[in-house]
């Protein structure tokens, strides 16, 4: 399937375009998001919303190398399926009603569903000081795949570490959002490669994240950094 890269959008039929292609370009050059905006009644409050490039985010004062320590909920999709409600009490509304409706297809692995979930809940968000640029690809029902381009500054700054540490925070948050069994992250500086990493999700459990190196972590599971 051909990938599409994609403007930020404020019509509900140009999002059905963009889902057909599968592909989810979160960020263009230009640094905007292109997280779904649907009707109030169907989407995640405000999950669509990414930080400026460069703001003064909570992930930016946490720093580059540190990013994996943390990573979104994970979504019950089958609570979400069987609950017209949150049992927590604690989601949002707004969100938990998104789940609802789409969660019968992500449990089918309707890669559509998945793509929509990426647009709307935008799990990478608040990564956008830390890249120029990334897209999310749901190749499968069973994996999704994410290309970034790499920060000139965070690069240069720290190369290995920097790269480690945002492939295991989006390893990490991917899996949070998608019932998916590995994911694919590709990083790119100027149309050259430097990391290349493949995680399945029984290789993240029983792991005491926050005590790893991601680098050698990721390394292990056979990823490859430049």
């Amino acid at each position: 399937m051909s990938e599409e890269k994609m403007d930020p959008i404020g019509a509900q039929a140009d999002l059905v375009r963009r889902l057909q292609a599968i592909g989810v370009d979160l960020w263009g050059k230009d640094g905007k998001t292109g997280a779904a905006e649907l009707p109030e009644e169907n989407t995640a409050a405000d999950a669509g919303k990414a930080p400026e490039p460069g703001g003064d985010t909570a992930a930016r004062r946490v720093g580059a190398d540190n990013l994996w320590k943390t990573a979104d909920e994970t979504v019950d999709w089958t609570d979400a399926l069987l609950c017209e409600t949150p049992r927590d009490g604690l989601t949002d509304a707004r969100e938990w009603r998104f789940y609802h409706r789409v969660a019968e297809k992500v449990l089918a692995g309707d890669t559509a569903a998945y793509a929509e979930v990426l647009t709307t809940v935008n799990p990478l968000g608040d990564l956008i000081p830390f890249v120029s640029g990334i897209t999310l690809r749901a190749s499968d029902a069973d994996r999704l795949e994410c290309e970034f381009e790499c920060s000139r500054e965070e690069y240069e700054k720290s190369g290995r570490d920097y790269l480690g540490a945002l492939s295991l925070r989006i390893v990490r948050d991917l899996f949070a959002v998608l019932p998916v069994s590995e994911v694919w992250v590709k990083g790119n500086l100027d149309g050259e490669k430097k990391a290349d990493v493949r995680v399945r999700r029984e290789q993240l459990l029983k792991q005491k994240v926050a005590f790893l190196n991601p680098a050698d972590f990721l390394e292990t599971c056979g990823g490859t950094f430049l």
